[in-house]
């Protein structure tokens, strides 16, 4: 399987979201240098400098460096970027129903600003292909956490056969909006749908990845 989706973001960022294996990715597109994660459904983000250890366990990573590329790795899970092409900054997200839930994206724009200025005027963020709310189904135990947690869950809810479905995108989007980014764009394509051409765990539990690179070019 190889196929492949991308943003016109800007000049200065190379982005790609593929079904393809990591080695085959990075040696059609030159890519010399990069980092990973140890993903772990969490809420840790990551910095990237010149003293940065690779695959540290975390679910987002940002960056100002240049020609360093960062990827995330995703089979149903929401994989976003974050950038602000005037400051220069990137954030890559690894956003599962856990990250969801707990609100990973406000933690990568929160440290985006922190530690490297970046402005959320200039802030675009971008949802790449995942399982949408028509096969991401969840149980009690499941739907009460976003319950518990979410005053409004039931906008992002339907309920059948006893089975809850979610709208983790426009939870994500929420979000996003809440911490002042407007820009935003979805690819509104559903993994688990398009099981064809990007790898969807609840489709058929397999082991392989898709990957989301981003990189900040000189």
């Amino acid at each position: 399987m190889s196929n492949e989706y991308y943003f016109d973001i800007a000049d200065s960022l190379f982005n790609i979201f593929s079904s393809d294996n990591l080695t085959n990715i990075v040696t059609k597109y030159q890519i010399n240098k990069y980092y990973e994660l140890n993903q772990i459904h969490s809420t840790i983000v990551n910095i990237v400098n010149d003293h940065y250890q690779n695959k540290l366990d975390g679910d987002a990573m940002i960056t100002n460096l240049k020609n360093v590329a960062l990827i995330i790795k995703t089979a149903d899970c929401i994989p976003i970027i974050l950038y602000d092409s005037k400051k220069q900054v990137l954030a890559v997200v690894h956003s599962g129903w856990k990250g969801t839930l707990n609100s990973i994206v406000k933690e990568a724009i929160k440290k985006m600003i922190a530690i490297y200025q970046a402005d959320v005027k200039d802030i675009k963020a971008y949802l790449y292909p995942s399982i949408r709310k028509c096969h991401f189904e969840v149980d009690e135990d499941v739907y009460r956490e976003f319950k518990d947690k979410i005053k409004d869950i039931a906008t992002y809810t339907s309920k059948k056969n006893d089975k809850y479905y979610i709208d983790l995108q426009n939870i994500v989007v929420n979000d996003l909006q809440n911490s002042g980014i407007t820009n935003i764009k979805d690819t509104n394509i559903c993994t688990y749908c398009h099981h064809d051409k990007f790898h969807s765990y609840r489709y058929n539990h397999t082991n392989q990845r898709n990957y989301l690179i981003a990189m900040i070019k000189e």
